[in-house]
């Protein structure tokens, strides 16, 4: 009677689809990460109210701008500022600036507001 020897073969294919789902995950989340902009906003008290059409303007202690999905890196360019806040006149905006930014960088923001003929617009807080 002769007898087969057995090989030792190892099927990789499942370790390849896990590796390249990891390698998808590790690409998507590193561009999520890219366009963030963190912000500690100051303390203070207010009322908030849902709108829809609500439009966040996060200013970072860099003074760098995240504008909706558009992110303006430090420093920003005025014209910038003014041609998107003329095309967002017509949406309710709320500036979330952090509570270490300069207070030049969050006025001349609400200077170009006012300008480009913004009429609803708040300040984020953070709550007590």
């Amino acid at each position: 009677m002769i007898r087969k020897k057995r090989s030792a073969d190892i099927d990789i294919t499942p370790l390849i689809d896990v590796l390249f789902m990891l390698i998808i995950f590790l690409v998507l989340t590193a561009t999520f990460i890219q366009g963030r902009v963190v912000v500690e906003l100051p303390k203070g008290e207010g009322e908030s109210e849902k709108t829809e059409n609500l439009l966040v303007i996060n200013i970072s202690r860099e003074g760098s701008v995240l504008w909706g999905d558009v992110f303006l890196p430090a420093p920003t360019n005025s014209a910038d500022l003014f041609r998107l806040a003329s095309a967002a006149t017509e949406r309710e905006i709320l500036i979330a600036g952090d509570e270490h930014v300069r207070y030049g960088a969050v006025a001349e923001l609400l200077d170009i507001m006012r300008r480009a003929g913004v009429e609803r617009l708040g300040l984020a807080l953070r709550e007590n």
